[in-house]
């Protein structure tokens, strides 16, 4: 789900047929823009209308105040991020399937948004509340990964260990904001798998992966994809 379709599903009960051209999405989709450009004090009604181009009032119009906006904002990041975990971890029958899945949208900040997520957790310094809806949204990564690997063979201790092993590592990659060329993340791809799961990549799996991201230029960065 892309993160506007996503935001017009959470913003969709309070819109007004009355409402002026804006809706309340486009001020969900700004506030949410500023949050990871500026970080959360930054989330002003001012600056949101400015940033529009419409006046203070007609925020109104859809959000009651500044903390229904904020909610709404932690609903988008959480039915995005942790969401995105709990599909890849069902992604199909077989672990292959899943782990793959999880190193897709590692890899596409349009199904995982590290820097959403990292927004949301600067947010929280200092906020009890909100620090809780995080630790529930982490919990709820792990329950699945866990999950994941109990459903493929694992005792339930292994299963917890190679639980936290795979995300925590993954969240530090992004806390680190390591910056690797797509083409060596890819050469990788097999060592990270055999790593994960004590047990090799198809090759097969493993060219399928490669074609779908060579198959998404948008992924690369600065570097040209080869050629499929």
């Amino acid at each position: 789900m892309t993160n506007r379709r996503l935001i017009e599903q959470v913003s969709m009960p309070e819109d007004d047929a009355r409402a002026p051209r804006l809706t309340r999405a486009d001020w969900l989709e700004k506030a949410l823009q500023v949050l990871v450009e500026s970080g959360v004090d930054a989330v002003r009604i001012t600056r949101l209308a400015d940033g529009l181009g419409v006046t203070r009032g007609s925020f109104y119009w859809h959000f009651q105040d500044r903390a229904a906006l904020l909610d709404a904002m932690l609903e988008v990041w959480n039915r995005k991020n942790t969401d995105a975990i709990q599909r890849a971890a069902m992604a199909g029958p077989t672990l292959e399937a899943c782990i793959l899945a999880l190193f897709e949208i590692w890899l596409d900040p349009g199904q995982f948004d590290p820097r959403l997520d990292f927004a949301v957790r600067d947010w929280a310094r200092g906020m009890p509340a909100i620090q809780d809806t995080i630790r529930a949204a982490d919990q709820a990564r792990l329950a699945a990964l866990v999950d994941m690997y109990t459903r493929h063979g694992f005792d339930a201790g292994q299963a917890e260990i190679r639980a936290r092993n795979f995300y925590f590592i993954q969240m530090g990659y992004y806390a680190l904001d390591v910056r690797e060329p797509m083409s060596v993340r890819l050469s990788l791809l097999p060592i990270y798998y055999q790593t994960y799961t004590d047990r090799p990549l198809t090759p097969e799996a493993e060219a399928a992966f490669r074609a779908r991201v060579i198959a998404r230029p948008e992924l690369w960065g600065d570097e040209v994809p080869p050629a499929a």
